[in-house]
């Protein structure tokens, strides 16, 4: 994926993050927190759902030096992003995962409070012709993730 600026209106709450060692982060990347360190690094796979904290609103390559800080969109305050998705129509209401950095995947499920399902975010807009861009709104982070401090 290449850098994307994604929000698209809502609350704008945005931090100041480390990134982890010298990990590559790109503009538009799904951010995950490491809890043991307090660090960050992008999503790569579903099962990073319930780290997921943030989108990433600024850039910042692996030739930077470790624990190097860079600009992040918290999730899950009513704030609508323009993700990449498969292409096909959604509906108000869709349910999706991560399926890379920077892509989620539907995922038809009954309950989106169960955790097991993995699901992140929900379509905040029909998307009534086939296409890759989709609004969303991310579901809040867990409860441990969402007491990030600001650097």
């Amino acid at each position: 994926m290449s850098n994307t600026y994604r929000y698209r209106w809502g609350p704008k709450i945005l931090r100041w993050v480390d990134k982890t060692g010298t990990v590559a982060i790109e503009q538009g990347d799904m951010i995950m927190l490491i809890k043991n360190t307090g660090k960050v690094k992008a999503v790569s796979a579903s099962g990073d759902a319930n780290d997921l904290i943030g989108i990433a609103m600024g850039a910042s390559p692996t030739t930077d030096t470790t624990a190097t800080a860079f600009r992040m969109a918290v999730i899950g305050r009513g704030t609508v992003f323009e993700m990449t998705v498969a292409s096909s129509t959604y509906t108000f209401g869709d349910t999706f995962l991560i399926s890379a950095k920077q892509l989620l995947l539907e995922k038809a499920v009954d309950h989106v409070e169960n955790t097991s399902t993995n699901i992140v975010a929900i379509c905040a807009q029909d998307l009534d012709t086939a296409g890759t861009k989709l609004l969303v709104e991310f579901l809040a982070p867990t409860p441990l993730a969402s007491t990030i401090k600001s650097s």
